[in-house]
């Protein structure tokens, strides 16, 4: 039996860098799965605070107006630093004067946030403050 040990050779090299292939392809395809959802999980946080953020500056120029602006561009510079804009799609604002709903389609249709309603495409909305 010892000698039957002996004589067993070990992997080739072709063996291990076949075996090597295989495990860097599968590697590939997983890390570029979870790169992708990643990406859009990435992209809804940011959508859901701009969304906040336009939120704040409406709100806050309901307070000094009256009224919410009739659309995201002429909400002024006085109440948001910076314009959003959507990192895919639009932002939707609907506003009846003294109502506004502001809604985004999420890329990750896994959330499961307060305001998400809906998948595989949520859709995240807010509204006027009460």
């Amino acid at each position: 039996m010892l000698q039957r040990l002996k004589n067993q050779k070990g992997f080739t090299l072709i063996e291990l860098l076949i075996v090597i292939v295989i495990i860097g392809i599968l590697a590939g395809i997983v890390i570029g799965l979870t790169g992708a959802s990643a990406r859009k999980k990435a992209s809804d946080a940011q959508a859901k605070a701009d969304m906040h953020e336009l939120q704040n500056a409406l709100e806050q120029s309901f307070v000094d107006n009256g009224v919410y602006p009739t659309d995201l561009a002429s909400i002024g510079s006085q109440y948001l630093a910076t314009p959003k804009v959507a990192p895919v799609g639009d932002y939707v604002y609907v506003t009846g004067g003294t109502t506004y709903t502001l809604s985004y389609t999420l890329q990750n249709g896994d959330d499961s946030g307060p305001n998400a309603i809906g998948a595989p495409n949520a859709v995240y909305t807010l509204t006027q403050k009460q």
